[in-house]
């Protein structure tokens, strides 16, 4: 890692650390597993937060998956994040959604999840299908059924 990276990397975990020390309610956070891939995620946080909320965004960084903003409300400026963690469920990649604005009330962090899916559906369309693989069970034919009509084609 450069030292640029290391430098915001530490400040965002140190602006993190901050924020569940001087907050009563830091633990309040929603999050929500997406089935689109990571660039296309990032991509509509980065402009919903910017474009769609014209909230200023104090740092991000998409190799490591945050982004830092205020949430404006009422005239005044709360801290907030936004965090992306890829996952696998199965074959598939996924990302979880993690918003924090530990100021504001929950629904606040469930209102931005809930515009976060209907701009995924809006950009990117439906989120790719989860087709689960076939069982080895069903790829391979069992051994005693092999043996079986082995057995009743020398029978005959």
């Amino acid at each position: 890692m450069s030292r640029t990276r290391v430098y915001r990397f530490v400040s965002a975990l140190l602006f993190a650390s901050l924020l569940l020390a001087f907050s009563a309610d830091a633990r309040a956070r929603r999050s929500d597993a997406h089935r689109y891939r990571f660039e296309q995620v990032w991509s509509s946080v980065v402009r919903l937060i910017r474009v769609d909320y014209r909230f200023p965004v104090r740092d991000r960084d998409r190799d490591i998956g945050y982004v830092l903003f205020d949430y404006e409300h009422a005239g005044r400026t709360h801290p907030g994040s936004v965090e992306l963690v890829r996952f696998q469920e199965g074959n598939h990649e996924q990302v979880r959604v993690t918003v924090q604005i530990p100021a504001m009330p929950s629904y606040i962090e469930r209102m931005i999840l809930d515009r976060l899916v209907r701009k995924l559906r809006e950009d990117h369309g439906e989120p790719f299908e989860v087709i689960s693989a076939p069982s080895r069970a069903e790829e391979e034919p069992e051994e005693d059924d092999e043996e079986t009509s082995d057995e009743n084609a020398s029978e005959e």
